[in-house]
């Protein structure tokens, strides 16, 4: 009886979401809708078309700032990976460290958090949105490469040191 009244209910909010005009004209209804009973219909009903006008603004923000916020953690995460990398790094005892701890606190750290103290430090914006989604990404994106890195066919590496390349140290 209870999965029946579930579905009881759901037909009734899916019929009385429906546009005013429709319903009077297809169905034969005429139901009043209160303020209660048009919040779930904000979820189900048609949408606002007019709204887009005034959101169009953020939300092509909101697709910069991902965009090249993760772009300008790309370029920063390629250096940071291949001195966390055991393989490539300069240093295993000092800069491979530096590297990892530059990783791991990257990803520690949430992009709300980075959000909030960069939007205090430069100010609401764009920018400060780049920053933080690049400040979180750096990790993620080195992690990922520094672990592509060394795992890469020694014998690829050998067969170009036979000839003649050199390490590049």
């Amino acid at each position: 009886m209870l999965v029946w009244a579930g579905w009881l209910f759901a037909v009734a909010l899916f019929v009385g979401c429906l546009p005013a005009h429709f319903r009077q004209d297809h169905l034969g209804l005429r139901l009043g809708r209160t303020a209660a009973g048009r919040r779930p219909c904000r979820a189900y009903g048609t949408p606002d078309w007019l709204y887009i006008r005034v959101l169009g603004r953020p939300i092509w923000d909101t697709i910069n700032i991902a965009t090249i916020g993760t772009l300008v953690a790309v370029l920063l995460a390629i250096p940071v990976a291949y001195c966390a990398a055991r393989n490539t790094t300069p240093s295993v005892s000092v800069v491979r460290p530096i590297a990892l701890f530059i990783i791991v606190s990257s990803r520690s750290i949430n992009a709300l958090i980075w959000a909030l103290m960069l939007v205090t430090i430069i100010g609401p914006g764009v920018f400060a949105g780049i920053i933080a989604i690049a400040l979180r990404s750096i990790g993620f994106c080195a992690k990922l490469l520094y672990e592509a890195i060394e795992e890469i066919d020694e014998g690829q590496v050998e067969a170009v040191r036979a000839t003649g390349a050199s390490g590049g140290r």
